[in-house]
């Protein structure tokens, strides 16, 4: 984090940390542990132990644990190679690393085409 202003409005889950409700983060939010909700924040990155589900908007969503239900990436989504994706996911730009997995319905853009993903893609 670059300075005060952004850790005051920034949040952490630690590993082993359970939540629940919904949450509106204005800065970062960084998941380790589980949220059962909705997170809404600036920039959301989802460590390898960390896994979300419920519906997930931000600009920037680097995924490198688990994303379940709807996620909506109005910036960038970058799925690394241990991250793992099942919804419905809206993004403007998409970067899959090898071994990042993407299960569901993928639409680019706000009224992008729609790619139905019925079965597992991994990134190869």
């Amino acid at each position: 984090m670059s300075n005060q202003s952004d850790s005051l409005e920034s949040v952490v889950i630690g590993d082993g940390v359970v939540v629940k409700g919904t949450f509106t983060v204005p800065s970062k939010a960084i998941i380790n542990g589980v949220i059962e909700g909705d997170l809404t924040a600036e920039e959301v990155l989802i460590g390898p132990t960390g896994k979300i589900t419920g519906r997930v908007s931000a600009k920037v969503i680097d995924v490198r644990g688990q994303l379940h239900n709807t996620i909506i990436s109005e910036k960038s989504l970058i799925v690394r190679s241990t991250g793992k994706i099942a919804g419905k996911v809206q993004y403007l730009e998409i970067e899959i690393e090898k071994g990042g997995e993407i299960e569901g319905t993928l639409s680019q853009g706000s009224g992008g085409p729609v790619i139905n993903m019925g079965g597992a893609a991994t990134a190869v």
